[in-house]
């Protein structure tokens, strides 16, 4: 479910989510879930944090 919430409010790469403030994040994955109807909840600011960190560090393997 949490992959579906980001891919689908346009968090598609670990690019974009590397982009953003956690909580920044957070607030838009919330807008998203209220606007949509989206069964789901956004994730804790830990989560949040966590998937920006991890983002981070993850290795651009396609290059243009």
């Amino acid at each position: 479910v949490r992959a579906r919430l980001y891919h689908d409010a346009g968090f598609d790469t670990w690019e974009e989510i590397a982009r953003w403030q956690p909580e920044k994040m957070r607030e838009k994955l919330s807008r998203y879930i209220k606007e949509t109807g989206f069964e789901g909840i956004p994730p804790t600011p830990k989560e949040a944090a966590n998937a920006v960190a991890t983002a981070k560090k993850m290795p651009r393997i396609v290059e243009w």
